[in-house]
């Protein structure tokens, strides 16, 4: 698994709101499969940014990367957003991709997580209580001898309760998915963005509605895609900013992520394709070098990364894939020169610091893993919960002989994952080898405290 492209599985507590057209709600606890990579987060969070102050939200919502390819984007109880890799790959130009966020914060904005589960809860007692209704009379029927048609009444009134509580949700669901276009055209003009995007986005889904023909529309999760064009095209043809267009840092930003995306997760057929030899642009040369990275063509990758560093000198993130690649390929102590410029050049990049700490504790050495472990404590204040940094971080104490911090960093590493039993056994281990009334020695009490 590459450090920087990362790829894991989370589990989803109910997702309520989706984007995509038929695609229903998924179930509770659902098992998502993760992208972490810095350069995409980067773009999506700069992309949401001026959407979220327009919107005046009050707390800023993770925006997770998902690894599907079916165009989707879709907000969950916690209140944060989460968008389909497919999604970036097939937005059009970034107005589109705004769009997409845009609708989801809309739905955020609008508290219409929150008041669907209301719905969702109040439909459940109702059916619950014609069900019982049902049954009672089914009951009443067999017992006294009476004929089936009263059961095959009671069971109708069941059918038909089930029908209508379905169709009302539903019918509910896509009155908020209207409420979350309306919000995103505010949002967009607030903004000072083109609605342009969410017309172009819709256009999407009505495409891929025709593929998927045969719903019904009246019990599909969102309205139909043309009846939500229809009603978006008109208000947002009237927006002041109709006509503006994308700046060339967001279109050249959304194209080296495609890019990457195309590289890392297509076929290398499909990247031959899409980004042709004859294509010389920064983003072709990127998606090429990294699918025949993927393909087991290191040496080849790494004598080509040079030019595409000297093409765009201040891109960060071509600098971390060189040093992802060295890395990898079992040279950490060169990887550290393009990952120590790469930091520098985007020092809120906490991926790529982390990446730059475990090349730290690759290359070894007693002043290489102080830094490391100076670079994955900064890092660690970003994100606490993040496993790798925890493990890297006991390996880093390990080999400088601290035994009560490494087996710290360790007891951090198995609390986060969830394995509380390992991270009390580590902790308590930890006390053992730590001065008593030590910061660390309190932390390690810390975990043991908890149940």
């Amino acid at each position: 698994m590459p450090p920087i492209f990362r790829l894991f599985t989370t589990r989803l507590a109910p997702v309520l709101l989706a984007w995509a057209v038929l695609l229903g709600a998924a179930p509770a606890q659902a098992q998502l499969s993760i992208i972490r990579d810095a350069e995409i987060e980067a773009m999506v969070a700069d992309f949401a940014e001026p959407l979220l102050r327009a919107a005046g939200m009050p707390r800023t919502p993770r925006i997770v990367i998902v690894n599907e390819r079916r165009f989707n984007a879709f907000v969950t109880e916690e209140g944060d957003i989460y968008v389909n890799y497919g999604t970036i790959l097939e937005s059009p130009n970034p107005a589109a991709l705004k769009a997409v966020l845009a609708h989801e914060i809309g739905h955020l904005a609008g508290g219409h997580v929150a008041r669907l589960r209301e719905q969702m809860e109040l439909r459940a007692r109702v059916q619950a209580v014609t069900m019982f209704m049902g049954i009672g009379a089914i009951a009443a029927a067999s017992g006294s001898g009476a004929s089936s048609d009263v059961s095959q009444m009671a069971s109708a009134m069941i059918m038909a309760s089930q029908s209508a509580s379905i169709n009302s949700l539903m019918a509910y669901r896509q009155g908020e998915e209207s409420a979350a276009d309306a919000a995103a055209l505010r949002i967009l003009e607030a903004a000072g963005q083109t609605p342009r995007g969410l017309v172009d986005t819709l256009t999407i889904l009505m495409q891929n509605q025709v593929q998927r023909a045969g719903a019904s529309g009246y019990l599909s999760t969102h309205p139909l895609a043309q009846d939500r064009l229809q009603q978006v095209e008109l208000t947002a043809r009237q927006s002041p900013y109709w006509s503006r267009g994308d700046s060339s840092a967001d279109i050249q930003a959304l194209d080296m992520a495609k890019a990457k995306l195309a590289g890392f997760l297509e076929g290398t057929a499909t990247v031959a394709n899409r980004y042709p030899n004859s294509n010389g642009s920064l983003a072709a040369r990127y998606a090429r070098v990294i699918a025949a990275y993927k393909a087991g063509g290191g040496v080849s990758a790494l004598q080509i990364m040079p030019s595409l560093i000297s093409a765009a000198p201040s891109n960060a993130y071509l600098r971390e894939l060189y040093g992802q690649m060295l890395y990898e390929l079992g040279r950490p102590a060169e990887a550290l020169v393009p990952l120590r410029r790469a930091v520098e050049l985007a020092p809120d990049a906490t991926l790529i610091r982390i990446l730059y700490g475990q090349a730290l504790v690759g290359a070894g050495g007693t002043s290489n893993l102080n830094e490391a472990i100076l670079q994955l404590k900064r890092s660690a204040v970003a994100e606490p919960r993040n496993v790798r940094i925890h493990l890297l971080l006991s390996q880093a104490y390990g080999g400088l002989g601290m035994a009560g911090h490494a087996s710290l960093a360790a007891a951090e590493a198995a609390l986060w994952r969830g394995e509380a039993s390992t991270a009390r056994g580590l902790a308590r281990q930890a006390q053992g080898q730590l001065p008593q009334g030590s910061p660390e020695w309190l932390r390690a009490g810390d975990i043991l405290a908890m149940n």
